[in-house]
């Protein structure tokens, strides 16, 4: 289990960096209502990441795909390098967009969240609304199907990718409870930051990931 989730972890680090989720968490932390509409916020974000991930896995699983022979598990590298493939693609409109330093019109709505909407907010912009999640997370649902793993520790292994997922969108979060007198002067200079440069973020992440996926994706089929 050690050895899949050391193989998941630049996956989970790079869906955790989320700029625009991480702007939204520290939005709803300097709001009156900051600290339970954050966590309704990365819970949103954990029960997607985790809800998803874990249905490819079972159908993984039920596929074959534990079984490096399998049609199943070949069809998931070549689907691995396809999402690289897509990535690379999104690294490029990313960086053409680098000077557009606009903010999604939900963000101006924050303040007026309740906690189950934000919840959903959480959902919808970890996967659905999110083009650099969802081909992550299909790679992590491919990559944790694929493992000669035990059933509990598949699902262990889901939870943790999890949690990693949401490690960088809660740090504002736990500065909020841990520092909430200062958490507007803690936090604005990163917020500004975050929303100049997220599209230079994401393209050099996209970048990275990209070749990633390609390349683990040509290492198991040549194996």
């Amino acid at each position: 289990m050690i050895a899949v989730l050391a193989d998941l972890l630049t996956i989970g680090i790079a869906v955790a960096i989320s700029p625009l989720s991480i702007v939204a968490v520290i939005l709803m932390a300097t709001s009156g209502k900051g600290r339970t509409n954050g966590t309704a916020f990365i819970l949103g974000c954990y029960a997607w990441g985790i809800l998803f991930v874990g249905v490819l896995v079972l159908i993984g699983r039920a596929a074959g795909a534990d079984d490096p022979d399998s049609g199943p598990h070949i069809t998931i590298d070549v689907i691995e390098i396809v999402l690289g493939v897509g990535l690379l693609v999104l690294a490029v409109m990313q960086w053409r967009s680098r000077f557009s330093h606009g903010t999604p019109k939900w963000m101006a709505s924050i303040d007026g969240l309740t906690a189950w909407k934000a919840f959903l907010v959480g959902m919808l912009i970890s996967g659905p609304l999110s083009p650099k999640d969802l081909p992550l997370l299909a790679a992590a649902g491919g990559r944790i199907s694929q493992a000669a793993l035990p059933a509990e520790q598949i699902v262990a292994t889901v939870l943790i990718f999890g949690v990693i997922g949401v490690s960088a969108v809660a740090i504002p979060w736990i500065i909020s409870v841990v520092s909430p007198d200062k958490v507007e002067v803690r936090l604005s200079g990163m917020r500004n930051w975050l929303v100049t440069n997220h599209a230079v973020i994401m393209a050099v992440l996209f970048v990275i990931l990209g070749f990633k996926l390609i390349g683990a994706g040509v290492a198991d089929l040549a194996g």
